[in-house]
């Protein structure tokens, strides 16, 4: 009597635990299709580069937002080799855009640039948008503008992106 007593309470807590599981399991599942999971990795994947180039872009956001001009939709990626890329639509504008490059080393910045733009500085039109470039060692902060509204922001760039530069001598992580 006693065995199979012990037995029940042996099932019953296999059972329980196996039940816990598989509702942990159901709630891991619900959040990968929620997209919760994609969100918080892309939160985690900014914050972590963010540790390195935080003060930078805190400091570009709030040049700006001294100028009462949001940057939103800010995404952020990295590729193979660990060069990094973060991007801002001015005021929600998809025709007004700031991208921060942040390479591995002063070669790689030059090179990434000239693929990507044909040039490492200065003013570039590249596939029907106007581009103002400032870089400095491992650093590029480049303003797109494209369709009628080109260069709505040039001016104000122009003074923050070589300061935020001169500041953070060059390099997002120091």
């Amino acid at each position: 009597m006693v065995q199979r007593y012990v037995a029940a309470l042996i099932i019953c807590m296999i059972l329980s635990m196996t039940l816990g599981c598989s509702k942990q399991v159901a709630k891991e599942e619900a959040r990968l299709y929620s997209m919760q999971a994609y969100e918080e990795g892309s939160r985690e994947a900014r914050n972590a580069g963010r540790g390195r180039n935080g003060r930078l872009l805190e400091d570009l956001q709030a040049a700006f937002s001294q100028e009462h001009i949001r940057l939103t939709n800010e995404t952020f990626t990295e590729d193979d080799i660990g060069n990094l890329t973060y991007q801002y639509r001015i005021n929600n504008d998809a025709s007004q855009f700031i991208t921060v490059y942040i390479y591995q080393s002063p070669e790689a910045r030059r090179k990434g640039m000239d693929e990507i733009y044909g040039a490492q500085e200065g003013d570039v039109n590249v596939g029907g948008g106007h581009n103002l470039i400032y870089s400095d060692k491992e650093t590029s902060i480049v303003y797109t503008s494209t369709g009628d509204k080109t260069d709505n922001y040039y001016s104000l760039f122009k003074k923050i992106a070589p300061q935020l530069l001169n500041e953070h001598d060059g390099r997002a992580g120091s």
